[in-house]
């Protein structure tokens, strides 16, 4: 790559001079054409006088003026073209020192040839860099790209093993829970062996004391009141079945920050609510009973009439196959029930159904001797806290007859 930095003044410059060129040249002219007419003149008068200069005949007379009028154009163009031109003056009389300067400004000029030749080199040397630079960009940015594409990559591994580990936290999660109802059971069943071993626990950790239902509609002041009731009947119970605390004027205690906690939650509610004060250890005869509090969401679980389940009975005279298929069944509508909101008690009931109650069914079917549906209906509606025994019926699809309850 060159870089052109001569700049083009020259025919300004041309201009400038040819102006005064011809200028000169006609004043030239005009000097040298008046010379001659002068000489001419002086020429003619001493030929027809026939004068005779310096004692030569009048023709070399005549022939020395025309010379010395030539002689004098010369000199007077000389003279006009010195006095005119400085540049004149030292090409006649200072002719070595404008070589000696022409020699310096040729050497000053080969001199700066040779840096711009240099500079040159320089600039393609520069331009080579310039274009490996350009390379390197070009191969770093495809090496950019190829690291973008493996971080991309990377980050979609990431977020497949974020998924995993969230999936195996939920695997932990259950098998936690599943860990920690059998330590509950298992620590449930070790309690109740103990109970059995010493008879001195009155209440086991979780035992329901007294449940209540709140209608918060009434007003906050009816719900406090509801609760200090509670209160005082849970420790009228407490004695009742046995705990004798002495030094105490009560045979419970709770925490006065849950109680305080519990009366917040109840500013925030609208509707019914269930509580329950629970036992929250075991406790034995002579000790305070302690008790937490748990409350619960009230409302309607079935609309009087609403089918809760259907279930099958194989056709058989089996009277211990009809048995196991209505355990199956009451096992089924348990489980039932519990899924759509009904609560449990203290040992995980919802209000056990006597098998007395289903001697009817069963007759009938040792009867009929066929495979027959039994569906359980709502006789009342039910709410969260009632018993299921006394709330359902029990009727065989096709009969509409007979319903037991």
């Amino acid at each position: 790559m060159v870089l052109n930095l001569t700049v083009y003044c020259k025919l300004p410059l041309e201009r400038g001079y040819s102006m005064y060129g011809i200028k000169l040249l006609l004043s030239l002219i005009i000097v040298a054409g008046i010379i001659a007419y002068v000489g001419d003149k002086i020429g003619m008068k001493i030929g027809k006088k026939r004068l005779s200069l310096f004692g030569l005949r009048p023709k070399h007379t005549s022939i020395v003026i025309t010379v010395g009028t030539g002689i004098l154009i010369a000199l007077a163009s000389l003279v006009l073209l010195m006095g005119a031109s400085k540049d004149v003056r030292m090409a006649l009389f200072d002719m070595e020192a404008m070589l000696e300067r022409l020699s310096v400004l040729n050497q000053s000029l080969a001199s700066k040839n040779n840096e711009l030749l240099d500079l040159r080199r320089d600039i393609d040397k520069k331009v080579n860099d310039l274009l490996i630079l350009e390379e390197d960009k070009d191969n770093l940015e495809a090496d950019l790209t190829k690291v973008k594409q493996e971080y991309q990559i990377v980050q979609e591994s990431k977020l497949e093993l974020e998924d995993k580990v969230e999936e195996l936290n939920l695997q932990k999660s259950s098998l936690t829970e599943q860990v920690d109802n059998l330590a509950y059971n298992i620590s449930l069943f070790g309690r109740r062996y103990l109970s059995s071993l010493t008879g001195d626990i009155i209440y086991q950790k979780g035992e329901i004391i007294i449940e209540e239902v709140i209608n918060l509609e009434e007003g906050l002041n009816k719900a406090e009141d509801k609760v200090n009731k509670l209160l005082e009947q849970a420790d009228v119970l407490a004695r009742q079945a046995g705990i004798e605390v002495r030094g105490k004027e009560g045979s419970i205690t709770y925490n006065n920050q849950e109680l305080n906690g519990l009366y917040e939650i109840l500013k925030d509610k609208k509707d019914r609510v269930i509580l329950r004060l629970v036992t929250a250890k075991n406790t034995f005869k002579d000790e305070a009973l302690a008790i937490n509090f748990d409350i619960y969401e009230d409302y309607k679980v079935y609309q009087q009439g609403e089918p809760i389940l259907v279930g099958e009975v194989q056709s058989t005279d089996n009277l211990s196959s009809i048995e196991r298929d209505l355990d199956f069944l009451l096992e089924n509508l348990k489980r039932e029930v519990i899924s759509d909101g009904l609560l449990v008690d203290s040992k995980g009931e919802v209000g056990k159904i006597s098998p007395i109650t289903l001697y009817p069914i069963i007759d009938r079917l040792l009867m009929e001797n066929k495979s027959s549906k039994i569906q359980v209906i709502a006789l009342n509606d039910i709410w969260r806290n009632d018993k299921l025994k006394d709330n359902i019926e029990f009727k065989i699809l096709g009969d509409d007859n007979d319903n037991w309850n």
